[in-house]
């Protein structure tokens, strides 16, 4: 097992422990030689004694030897040096002769003439016999042992340290000792002195050690407990101890950077996930939206594809909602469309997918409709559930409803055909005041009409009928225009203006629509030309083009041809590509768009919202801005939806560094409402209106700046 399989609290606790141990163990250590080094001084100290009084027993021998004194006097001082003799508070000396006989004794007299063989009393009489023959048998030697012997006023037998010595030239043995209990005061003593210490070392150590603990541990328990529950997603808790000058404060502080991390990407994880449920979902109804739907279509045309099996769709359009939101308001709006979603569903079987469209339609697909199922028996009974009133606080409300129905493959066999072809039959309906219609009945009188007009188109590009106009893009930043797009114009000999919302489907459709491009190319291009060679400081110029004239791969060297005849650097053009570029595949657009990049013109995604594109699939793609569809621009200052669409895609926008247009601003609510949002570039009826060449000229000259809020 390892250290890093303790949590920090038991390795303290662990050297805590350690650290107590040591000095525990250096105190024993500590006292243990303080012990020997008592005994060492008390065998210094009789040993001092017994050479001082053997040398004068020395001296007196030698005057006996000399017969300065008799025998009897030798006898008597002899006597006299050993009862006097005294030390410490216990301590005297003994006199032996002939290896064991006790000669003099002051404080058992009574033992003097006895041999230690013959004493009874308890003591360990032949160790000492075994030092004192060993010191009689050498010359000169002395020794210090230690026996078990009683006190001079009896008891039992105590530990003695003694320590004897041979008189020279006698028989005599001088001795003394000390019995160890005498030094178990002093011994308390100092252990309680080393115990006292110990303890006051120990607890500081301790009392240390816990501050130190409390100080580290508390915080990084906290800290680990932080970091968790972070890791949890709570990002609502304050992280603690950032005031902390140590490596706790750097901890804690690198905590609270990766908390507002979180929080941050917790903020924009949410905005990412709002406007994808968004791109997909009616915020109010929780329906599919018309780009979920549009999705849906298509796939289950492919499905039926091989098959020829029949799709149906039905466009439900709600007649006088607008007048009605006017009247009422958005909330009660929102209610009227709740309940009808609601009632619908009610009715409708697992195969059919609901969606709604817009503000005030719905649309319904039947996918594997039963055989058993008759269309129009469904179609009434959608028509009825819608018409049941619906109670609103005092008032009941009904609504009325147009329905329009195409079919695959007969109406079409893309789902913008279908779904545009029903509407067109729902509008037909409500004009023609029918309450259902199929496309197909209405679509043998267009045909004709659409081939004159085709035939019309195709002249129209060689007889140079088409003009441009140009509708100025303002930065909002500075409010001065940025940039204009070029518009594109019909104005047919004898039908007079004809809308581009009429004649670019029909251009896609009749396969013209490369030859349209080719002709709005060329003719910019010349008409940079004519500015450059006036010297009018022009903005970039935005050409709307074709998915189809973009992705043929010689599109970069028709753009490289048709500017470098006029002597017009590219670096002056924007391309806007509607949405329906971006669903080829991805790497192949990517480097697509990176090599039209590099030609110097910059590039822009338009209507951006209501096609197959999310900021999630166009984070990577080399693009300059992305343009809002109008149609969240029209009821942003009524719709609180669309305002959350708004919002939502300028924040996502931003956040990967691209600038965002709202186009069809023509409000002054709608433009205040889009400067608080942040939005970077608008254009729309209330800024300026498409102008022609000679307008815009005069623009420019004007340099004009919008007002600002």
């Amino acid at each position: 097992m390892t250290l890093s399989n303790f949590t920090i609290r038991q390795k303290l606790i662990g050297l805590v422990l350690i650290l107590a141990l040591g000095i525990v163990t250096t105190s024993c250590l500590a006292f243990y030689f303080s012990y020997q080094d008592t005994l060492s001084g008390k065998k210094e100290q009789i040993r001092s004694v017994v050479q001082s009084a053997a040398s004068q027993i020395i001296l007196l021998n030698q005057r006996k030897n000399a017969q300065e004194i008799t025998e009897q006097e030798f006898d008597q001082r002899l006597h006299d040096l050993i009862y006097s003799t005294a030390y410490g508070a216990h301590g005297y000396l003994y006199l032996l002769k002939n290896e064991t006989q006790i000669h003099l004794h002051p404080k058992r007299s009574d033992l003097e003439g006895l041999y230690l063989e013959d004493i009874t009393e308890p003591a360990d009489n032949q160790l000492m016999i075994n030092g004192l023959k060993q010191i009689s048998t050498e010359p000169d030697k002395s020794l210090c042992w230690t026996v078990s012997w009683p006190k001079p006023d009896g008891g039992a037998s105590v530990a003695k340290l003694t320590y004897a010595q041979l008189i020279p030239d006698t028989d005599f043995i001088l001795g003394t000792g000390v019995y160890i209990d005498d030094l178990i005061p002093r011994y308390i003593k100092r252990a309680l002195s080393y115990f006292v210490v110990t303890l006051i070392v120990l607890l500081t150590a301790i009392a240390t050690a816990i501050i130190i603990s409390r100080n580290i541990v508390s915080p990084i328990i906290n800290l680990s407990a932080q970091m968790e529950k972070l890791s949890e997603g709570d990002t609502d808790q304050t992280v603690k101890f950032t005031h902390h000058g140590d490596e706790i404060g750097q901890m804690a502080r690198a905590l609270e950077r990766f908390r507002e991390y979180l929080i941050e990407n917790k903020r924009l994880r949410y905005a990412h996930e709002h406007v994808q449920f968004l791109e997909n979902f009616d915020p109010v109804t929780r329906l599919y939206n018309r780009r979920a739907m549009g999705e849906s279509l298509e796939r289950e045309i492919i499905r039926n594809f091989e098959t020829q099996g029949k799709v149906h769709f039905l466009f439900i359009r709600l007649d006088l909602l607008r007048n009605l939101t006017i009247e009422l308001g958005d909330e009660q709006r929102d209610q009227i469309l709740i309940e009808t979603a609601n009632r619908l569903k009610g009715i409708l079987s697992i195969n059919h997918r609901l969606a709604k469209l817009s503000e005030g339609s719905f649309g319904l697909m039947l996918v594997n409709k039963p055989k058993d199922t008759k269309l129009e028996e469904l179609i009434d009974t959608i028509l009825q559930t819608i018409e049941r009133p619906i109670k609103l606080q005092n008032l009941h409300i009904q609504i009325v409803a147009r329905i329009g129905v195409t079919s695959y493959p007969e109406d079409g066999d893309q789902q913008f055909e279908l779904i545009g072809r029903s509407e067109i039959a729902a509008k037909t309906a409500r004009k023609q005041e029918q309450s259902w219609l199929y496309f197909s009945q209405i679509k043998e009188q267009q045909v004709e009409s659409k081939m004159e007009l085709w035939q019309d188109l195709s002249t129209a590009i060689d007889e140079n009928q088409l003009y441009l106009v140009f509708q100025p893009l303002f930065d909002l930043s500075n409010n001065a225009a940025l940039s204009a797009e070029t518009l594109l114009r019909w104005n047919h000999p004898e039908l007079g203006p004809i809308s581009p919302a009429v004649f670019v489907p029909l251009a896609e459709q009749s396969g013209l629509i490369s030859r349209l491009d080719h002709w709005v190319l060329n003719a910019v291009a010349k008409q940079c030309r004519a500015w450059l060679d006036a010297e009018l400081p022009f903005p970039k110029i935005a050409i709307n083009l074709s998915g189809i004239s973009f992705l043929r791969s010689n599109f970069e060297n028709k753009l490289h041809t048709i500017f470098d005849q006029y002597d017009v650097s590219l670096e002056h053009i924007e391309l806007e590509l509607t949405e329906g570029v971006l669903i080829e595949d991805l790497a192949r657009i990517q480097d697509k768009l990176q090599r039209v990049r590099e030609t110097g013109a910059s590039i822009s995604i338009d209507d951006f919202g209501t096609g197959y594109s999310s900021l999630s699939r166009i984070k990577n793609l080399p693009i300059d801005h992305i343009k809002i569809d109008k149609s969240f621009i029209d009821d942003l200052d009524a719709n609180t939806q669309d305002l959350k669409i708004v919002q939502a895609i300028i924040l996502m926008a931003q956040g990967l560094q691209l600038k965002v247009v709202a186009e069809g601003v023509e409000t002054e609510l709608q433009l205040s409402i889009l400067r608080e949002a942040k939005c970077d570039i608008v254009q729309g009826y209330l800024l300026s209106r498409p102008l022609s060449v000679a307008d815009f000229e005069a623009l420019i000259d004007e340099d004009l700046i919008i007002e600002g809020d």
